[in-house]
């Protein structure tokens, strides 16, 4: 079967627009995201493969959708975390400023934290003296308390 000269040229030119949309496809900026308490860790990359090195981040807390609660960019292996002070929807965008941009909401549960206990303070260096003194004081004492009991 032999195809005239308009058709063959309209089949050159769908197969190419195909073509070119697969490998348009492969680039798609893709965030993944992945919850690790108290951060929210994400990552950019192109067709889920090849990282977003420094790509611009704005994360929106939930209910203020115009105050950025936290900008940045992602590392050079395409990662970026933030620490949300609630749980709700937030929403990130990232944007590589070379023609890539996604948005996407970030659900939180609420109660969002690793369940272990926040480190104690550690004590003053005065606490510190104080506390010395005080154990010197209190073990001169027991020791004049029990001399007396065994001289009487």
């Amino acid at each position: 079967m032999v195809l005239s000269g308009k058709l063959r040229s309209f089949l050159l030119v769908l197969a190419l627009c195909w073509l070119g949309a697969a490998s348009a496809s492969a680039h798609d900026l893709e965030v993944t995201v992945t919850m690790a308490p108290p951060a929210v860790v994400l990552r950019a990359a192109y067709g889920g493969a090849e990282a977003a090195p420094f790509a611009q981040v704005q994360v929106f807390a939930p209910g203020a959708a115009a105050a950025e609660y936290q900008t940045g960019r992602t590392d050079r292996r395409g990662y970026f975390s933030f620490v949300p002070e609630a749980g709700g929807a937030w929403r990130v965008v990232v944007d590589d400023e070379e023609g890539h941009r996604r948005e996407i909401t970030v659900a939180v549960p609420e109660p969002f934290s690793s369940g272990a206990a926040a480190p104690a303070p550690r004590a003053s260096r005065f606490e510190r003296a104080l506390l010395g003194v005080a154990l010197i004081l209190g073990m001169t004492g027991f020791l004049y308390g029990y001399k007396a009991r065994r001289a009487g």
